[in-house]
């Protein structure tokens, strides 16, 4: 279970990220976003990503939490970039 909310966070985190580039932001949304808007989906990005390291560590402890994060961050970022070119196709 740890293993499958660190993944859908991953997924969230990086989705977050990829929505704060200008250049994802005409694919996805049809427009640019404010500055404002950027800046904050860049901060939840990576507070979503932290929460993901935090529920490794805490389900799985702090040695293997850190690697298994790692796994999760790359299953995190395939997905997100999945989702992003099957959105832009």
């Amino acid at each position: 279970m740890i293993h499958i909310l660190a993944i859908c966070a991953s997924i969230l985190g990086f989705g977050c990220l990829c929505a704060a580039m200008a250049r994802h932001q005409k694919d996805l949304l049809g427009r640019t976003l404010p500055r404002q808007a950027q800046r904050w989906l860049l901060g939840a990005g990576g507070a979503v990503l932290l929460v993901a390291l935090a529920t490794d560590m805490a389900g799985l402890g702090a040695d293997y939490g850190a690697i298994a994060w790692f796994g999760h961050l790359t299953i995190g970022a395939a997905m997100a970039v999945t989702g992003l070119k099957w959105k832009t196709a």
